[in-house]
């Protein structure tokens, strides 16, 4: 049975696919064999007819996966909106079983699988499902990425909340810098009082990369990043033996 961990976030923009690549690279350079997926990715742009998603030519090329696109993105749409409500303003047929089936088969080739969310934990997927409620269908367990700055603990203990009312595990959190000026005194402190509050344990915060681009496939210092700043060797051991 593979390991299949979601990646959500306190909300969108906060650096799921930077923490999925990142952490996905660093179990695969231990010689662990380690998937990646996105849940739906929106917001892609049309090129040569094709439908394209940043994320997902991020995700491959951080960490070296053979999968085609659809493999990665099972779900792709180009308004930058919720799965459910950018499939609607399409016309673009979405669903549960399409999710469920690319995890299964990702599962089939990998012992272990990193699931990038969309958006936070709440999101639609379809007309019926949130995110939420795929994690709880396929027993994921549940990494958070999160703001490091002020106000990520309420966002962040409410996310653990939610996660926690489905009975589902919290692999941890990650705080990511996604912008230069988010360091303060409150990124310094926020991590060990959401650690004492909720019991979850806390990977680290990784640092804001100048070099680093999703959008231009530019890995930067990511990789020196990660096995700098965020326990790798840990959650290897919790999440993917």
């Amino acid at each position: 049975m593979s390991s299949v961990i979601l990646v959500t976030g306190t909300d969108t923009a906060v650096g799921k696919t930077v923490v999925t690549a990142g952490l996905a690279a660093a179990i695969r350079s231990r010689g662990i064999d380690a998937g990646v997926m996105k849940v739906a990715a929106t917001g892609c742009t049309i090129s040569d007819g094709y439908i394209c998603s940043a994320d997902t030519q991020f995700l491959r090329a951080l960490t070296g996966v053979t999968e085609p696109d659809w493999m990665i993105a099972p779900i792709c749409l180009e308004p930058p909106l919720a799965p459910a409500v950018a499939a609607r303003l399409t016309g673009v047929g979405v669903s549960w079983d399409q999710v469920k089936q690319g995890v299964v088969d990702l599962c089939e080739r990998h012992p272990v699988v990193l699931v990038e969310g969309v958006g936070g934990l709440l999101v639609p997927l379809d007309d019926e499902m949130l995110l939420a409620d795929v994690a709880e269908r396929l027993g994921m367990t549940v990494l958070i990425v999160a703001r490091p700055g002020l106000g990520t603990i309420n966002h962040t203990l409410l996310t653990i909340e939610a996660v926690q009312m489905r009975e589902l595990r919290v692999a941890g959190v990650v705080f990511c810098q996604t912008f230069e000026d988010e360091e303060d005194v409150s990124t310094a402190t926020n991590p060990a009082e959401i650690e004492r509050i909720a019991g979850v344990h806390i990977l680290g915060t990784l640092p804001f990369d100048p070099e680093l681009s999703v959008e231009e496939c530019r890995a930067g210092r990511l990789v020196e990043l990660v096995e700098e700043h965020l326990d790798v060797e840990g959650f290897i051991r919790r999440e993917c033996s």
